[in-house]
């Protein structure tokens, strides 16, 4: 654009104009004027592309830390994601233990605890996390349990030979010592069979 008024200025100088009339002082004061707008238009074009570089620079870093946040946002949704996936796993497999039934022992090897289910109590071997060490497993019998339970102590059914009358005498009292009749009092002779 200041090219543009200094090209119009040097036409008007070369048209001779005389200054000094009317038209001449209006055709020079408009040649002037044109060649300040020319001026300032241009400090304002280098101004407005100064502006708009720094504005693209903005842009730019304000793009990169857009990825960076939205980066890291999709980074903790992916970790939520998986801990929810975790914990949802985590439920099935507290479900899983909740609806199969697992048993307490102390391993023989370390003394840790070992949970058992009722698969290692069929493959009737079970392993130790702790140690890694695999040992036998079985449920008691409970036929077993309630016949230790009902035992008392062991008893034997005597015949005195003094007076005949049988009765039964503890494990405990014939170790303990000669044992006699509780009708007569005599000591007894006995052959005995377990009750």
């Amino acid at each position: 654009m200041k090219e543009k008024a200094a090209y119009l200025k040097g036409l008007i100088d070369g048209l001779g104009i005389d200054e000094n009339t009317k038209e001449g002082k209006v055709i020079k004061a408009m040649s002037e004027l044109l060649s300040e707008m020319a001026e300032t238009v241009d400090s304002i074009d280098e101004d407005v592309t100064h502006a708009y570089d720094q504005i693209n620079d903005l842009s730019e870093e304000l793009e990169d830390l857009e990825a960076d946040l939205y980066e890291d946002e999709d980074a903790e949704d992916d970790s939520d994601d998986s801990d929810d996936e975790t914990e949802a796993d985590d439920d099935d497999d507290n479900a899983d233990v909740a609806g199969e039934p697992y048993y307490e022992v102390a391993c023989p090897a370390c003394g840790k605890t070992v949970y058992v289910s009722e698969d290692d109590l069929d493959a009737g071997e079970a392993i130790c996390p702790s140690c890694k060490v695999a040992f036998e497993v079985a449920l008691e019998d409970p036929e077993d349990d309630e016949a230790a339970e009902n035992d008392g102590p062991v008893q034997y059914e005597v015949t005195c030979p003094a007076c005949g009358a049988t009765s039964v005498v503890d494990e405990e009292a014939l170790l303990d010592g000669d044992p006699v009749c509780p009708s007569c009092c005599k000591p007894l002779d006995f052959e005995v069979t377990e009750e």
